[in-house]
């Protein structure tokens, strides 16, 4: 993360930390896996974005996370372990101000 990483901000609680960590969108295939109701063919649903940083920096689910001029709601995260230490948190992520619809059922 250290040297590939990039440069985002967490805010929690009104505390700004600056991390060095990865955050990109989901792609269809992975969220295809990811969902627990099957939509209509063709139908997968965008906007989710999986961040992994460094296990160090508190950062909870309601969280915001800052890039570039664009803001994302932390709607999940989860800390990886190896040997009882976490080494990584990872979260899933949905830009501000845009319909989430995570979890919501399809209106079909």
């Amino acid at each position: 993360m250290a040297r590939y990483g990039t440069d985002m901000t967490i805010v929690s609680g009104g505390n700004e930390t600056t991390v060095r960590a990865f955050f990109r969108a989901v792609n269809s295939k992975s969220w295809q896996n990811m969902e627990s109701v099957v939509s209509l063919l063709g139908e997968i649903s965008r906007g989710q974005y999986v961040y992994i940083g460094p296990a160090g920096v508190a950062v909870r689910e309601g969280d915001t996370l800052n890039l570039g001029t664009k803001s994302y709601l932390f709607r999940r995260v989860e800390p990886y372990y190896f040997k009882n230490q976490p080494i990584y948190l990872w979260g899933l992520c949905v830009e501000k101000g845009v319909n989430d619809t995570w979890g919501t059922p399809s209106s079909n």
